[in-house]
């Protein structure tokens, strides 16, 4: 394939061109950063902190619930906003009552957390963040929320 030198000049700046606000810090390629990445993810949706999930999420983001529903980058931050201390104090709440063991799993530029929980709580929700490391940042792509009873 042959492209012209302007063509080509576009594509070039395109593939170098670092996401909105990205330039304002560098993250290491370590499992550390994914673990850091995704604990101030949470709290950024509790505090309605639309500009750091904006700059989280990849603009392709998809998350499943544990009810099968699908919810795109547009439907996180749409709830972001909606932010209260009421939902924060829930999420907190949840979160006590609901502890997991947090893995991490980096392949490249992709890295898989997931969150199992742990074997004395009942009503069991496993989970998976899958990020990707583009412009020295992790950024998500893909949460997948997965419910489970215990006997």
């Amino acid at each position: 394939m042959k492209f012209t030198l302007p063509a080509f000049v576009f594509i070039v700046s395109m593939v170098a061109m670092p996401y909105p606000s990205q330039a304002q810090s560098v993250q290491p390629h370590t499992e550390a950063a994914v673990i850091a990445a995704d604990q101030a993810w949470s709290v950024a949706e509790e505090k309605g902190d639309v500009g750091y999930v904006d700059n989280l999420l990849l603009p392709e983001y998809r998350s499943v619930s544990p009810d099968g529903s699908i919810h795109d980058k547009a439907a996180i931050l749409a709830n972001t906003k909606r932010a209260t201390p009421e939902q924060a104090s829930m999420i907190e709440k949840y979160l006590k009552d609901h502890p997991t063991d947090m893995a991490v799993v980096i392949n490249g530029d992709v890295a898989v957390l997931t969150f199992t929980p742990k074997s004395d709580t009942k009503k069991r929700i496993s989970s998976c963040d899958i990020f990707v490391f583009r412009n020295s940042q992790w950024h998500a792509i893909y949460s997948q929320h997965t419910s489970a009873e215990t006997a």
